[in-house]
C-alpha cells in the first residue's frame, strides 16, 4: 500500500521469490536489498532472477557479510535469516545461477559514521539496541545522530571486502548470442 501511495507508477505486485510472477527475458535490471539472507532457497531465486532478465540485463544485490554480522558462526545471530553469506559465497552461488561478471563489492563505515561510531561507545547500531533492550527512551544525542546518517556516511569498493559490513553483488546475466558475420 506505502509503495502504490507514494509511487504510482510502479507496478506492486506479491509474489513468491522463487517463483517470480515475470515474463522470462522481460526485465532490465533486478535489485534485491538485505533479502537473500532471509530465504530458505536462494540458489533458486538467483535462477528466478536470472530467468526473468533480458539478455545484458542487470543485478544488483546487498546483503549482510557474514564475517562481520555473525563472525566465527555458521549460524546467523539474527533469528530471522535462514543463511548468511561470505563475498566468496556470495559470487559462488550468483555465478552459479548463470549470471556472468560478477563483482562483489564491500559496504564500509566512512569516516564520519566511524566518528559517530566512536562517540557512541564504538558501535552507533549496538548504542540502538542497548536502549531499545532497556525499553528506556532514546538519549537526544543518539536520535539526532541517528537521524543524521546519509548514505554519503558509507563507502562502497572492491578492496577490504572481507572486512566490510555489507556486500553489494553486482552481475549481468550474458548478452545475447551473435552470428557470426552478422554481429
Amino acid at each position: 500500500a506505502h509503495v502504490a501511495r507514494r509511487y504510482p507508477g510502479a507496478g506492486v505486485a506479491r509474489a513468491n521469490l522463487v517463483a517470480l510472477p515475470v515474463r522470462d527475458g522481460s526485465v532490465d535490471a533486478v535489485v534485491s536489498l538485505q533479502v537473500i539472507e532471509h530465504l530458505w532457497e536462494q540458489e533458486r531465486f538467483l535462477r528466478e532472477c536470472f530467468r526473468v532478465l533480458r539478455p545484458g540485463g542487470a543485478l544488483m544485490l546487498s546483503t549482510p557479510n557474514r564475517l562481520t554480522f555473525s563472525p566465527g558462526r555458521d549460524t546467523p545471530l539474527n533469528p530471522f535469516h535462514t543463511r548468511e553469506l561470505s563475498a566468496a559465497e556470495l559470487a559462488g552461488i550468483v555465478r552459479d545461477a548463470g549470471f556472468a561478471d560478477v563483482e562483489v563489492h564491500g559496504l564500509h563505515h566512512g569516516p564520519r559514521l566511524r566518528e559517530l561510531d566512536a562517540r557512541h561507545g564504538g558501535s552507533l547500531v549496538d548504542a540502538q539496541v542497548a536502549v531499545a533492550l532497556e525499553g528506556s527512551a532514546w538519549p537526544a544525542a543518539l536520535k539526532a545522530d541517528v537521524a543524521s546518517v546519509t548514505v554519503a556516511d558509507f563507502v562502497l569498493q572492491a578492496a577490504e571486502v572481507d572486512a566490510s559490513l555489507d556486500l553489494v553483488a553486482f552481475a549481468a546475466s550474458p548478452p545475447p548470442a551473435t552470428t557470426p558475420g552478422r554481429g
